[in-house]
């Protein structure tokens, strides 16, 4: 699993929705902040907080303070789409800067070079 930054938003979205699902924390974003009927609601809070967890783990910490303060695994998964979905100016212009940037590092394949120069242009 990578930790999210600001170039791999696609990769580490669809890998924490599979981690979530896999750990059977995907309700809270699934039921768009809902509870199921099934679940107590000592219950449904206890799986939120434990996907806002597992979530928040795997983000850069110069983007955590972006969700810093949710406390609701369908908001903080929201904000982060918001985020890094949004097709805004500030966005464009910041990957923009980072593919003209973006320079082959020695000693790293070829491969990986391809793959980040994908990651920006996705």
């Amino acid at each position: 699993m990578i930790k999210l930054d600001f170039i791999n938003y696609s990769i580490w979205k669809s890998q924490m929705e599979d981690l979530l699902f896999c750990r059977d924390l995907y309700d809270p974003i699934e039921a768009n902040d809902i509870k199921p009927k099934d679940k107590s609601e000592e219950d449904w809070k206890k799986v939120n907080r434990k996907t806002i967890s597992m979530i928040r783990q795997w983000i850069d910490q110069s983007i955590c303070h972006h969700v810093s303060n949710e406390t609701n695994t369908f908001n903080l998964w929201k904000k982060l789409s918001e985020l890094f979905e949004s097709k805004n100016a500030q966005n464009k212009a910041f990957l923009i800067q980072k593919l003209v940037n973006l320079k082959y590092k020695d000693g790293s394949s070829v491969a990986e070079h391809l793959s980040n120069f994908q990651n920006l242009v996705n």
